[in-house]
């Protein structure tokens, strides 16, 4: 028999990647994010962040609330509030489809472009981002 695949096993590790740290940890105040340091102000971002370095629109809504910030956190943990802040999902679609077309999350995954630069992009791309979140769902979403 297989083994169940877990958060903890396949996607913790890159949840806690830099580029996929970076927007969660952007507006909070207790990692002092950019939002609170580096950045006069969060809606000045497009001045920088343009389409043609990040591969989103202007209007795209590209900064992940507050309470998303889950640095430091366990794998457990981190499982959980994904789970959490992505609703009552019991088949794990609206979270797979955030997870897999969202324009942030395909940024870390593919180029970690930057104005300063390229930043190193998840390990294993977005192939493995895929082959990984979609085992995930379909063994249950279980955190460990």
């Amino acid at each position: 028999m297989a083994e169940p695949v877990t958060f903890t096993t396949c996607l913790n590790a890159k949840f806690h990647h830099e580029c996929c740290l970076s927007c969660p940890q952007f507006n909070s105040p207790q990692h002092q994010g950019r939002a609170f340091g580096s950045h006069r102000g969060r809606y000045l971002c497009v001045q920088c962040h343009r389409p043609d370095v990040i591969g989103l629109s202007p209007n795209s809504e590209w900064m992940a609330p507050a309470n998303m910030d889950y640095t430091g956190f366990t794998p457990t943990d981190t499982c959980r509030l994904i789970k959490r802040r992505n609703g009552f999902d019991p088949d794990g679609q609206k979270l797979v489809h955030h997870l897999l077309t969202n324009g942030r999350v395909r940024w870390a995954l593919d180029s970690g472009m930057t104005p300063r630069g390229q930043k190193e992009a998840v390990p294993g791309g977005y192939a493995e981002w895929k082959r990984d979140l979609e085992a995930w769902v379909k063994d249950g979403m279980r955190c460990e």
